[in-house]
């Protein structure tokens, strides 16, 4: 199992990204019981499903359609037992980051990528992204398998590679996808909730504080944005 992130091809993970999804147990506290991997240097697929150790909520399994019976007498997913290359990928991949752990790497999100790469689009969900990208016919041969980590690793590892081509970089610049993704405007205003359309700079800030411990699938732009509001008012605090 301590080689399942570095298949024998890639002697150094250092010089590769993996793209990522995640499938959980619940929505509050998420735990990883299925995870996959595309290693973006190879193309080599990894799936694997976990046991969380608790009951999978039945609000979930309508999503993902894993149950508890699936997962009955598998391990517990253990961040130790996996190298990992310098870069993560994946669709508001902050969400699956925390969701392993929270290792020590740089996300590159294809939700920021897509949104400087097409600013056209009318939405950038995973699903809209690739029915935008191949038109309805061909997207619902992909996002059929929508919900299972190894299909939403494979739209994210089209989307990405897309991307990549839009913005004349080459899909292993690591680093440039990664400097383009975190360039993406941040939102300026809240999205959703009760204070929809107001500005975050004025949403209360025990409100913030919520949003941040509560919310854990929330777009990278929004819990950026999110995040810099709970610094200033750190700093404003300081201040008085």
């Amino acid at each position: 199992m301590i080689d399942a992130f570095n298949p024998a091809d890639i002697s150094n993970m250092v010089d590769t990204a993996l793209v990522i999804d995640t499938e959980t147990d619940q929505g509050r506290d998420p735990r990883p019981i299925q995870v996959a991997t595309i290693n973006v240097a190879s193309g080599f697929e990894w799936m694997k499903y976990f046991n969380s150790g608790r009951s999978i909520s039945p609000i979930v399994i309508r999503v993902h359609g894993i149950t508890d019976d699936d997962v009955a007498g598998l391990e517990r997913f253990d961040l130790a037992q996996f190298e990992l290359p310098k870069y993560l990928i994946g669709h508001n991949v902050r969400f699956d980051w925390r969701v392993i752990g929270s290792p020590s790497a740089k996300l590159i999100c294809t939700v920021r990528l897509a949104r400087v790469a097409f600013p056209e689009w009318s939405g950038y969900s995973q699903s809209k992204c690739i029915e935008q990208l191949l038109g309805k016919s061909e997207a619902s041969k992909m996002t059929i398998a929508a919900h299972d980590a190894l299909g939403d690793a494979r739209m994210c590892y089209l989307l990405y590679q897309a991307c990549c081509e839009r913005l004349e970089v080459a899909p292993t610049d690591f680093a440039a996808a990664h400097a383009i993704a975190n360039k993406a405007n941040p939102v300026s205003k809240m999205p959703f909730g009760k204070h929809k359309g107001k500005l975050i700079k004025d949403v209360p800030i025990n409100y913030v504080k919520w949003m941040l411990g509560n919310i854990h699938n929330m777009q990278p732009s929004l819990y950026s944005a999110l995040t810099k509001r709970i610094k200033a008012a750190d700093v404003g605090n300081a201040q008085e």
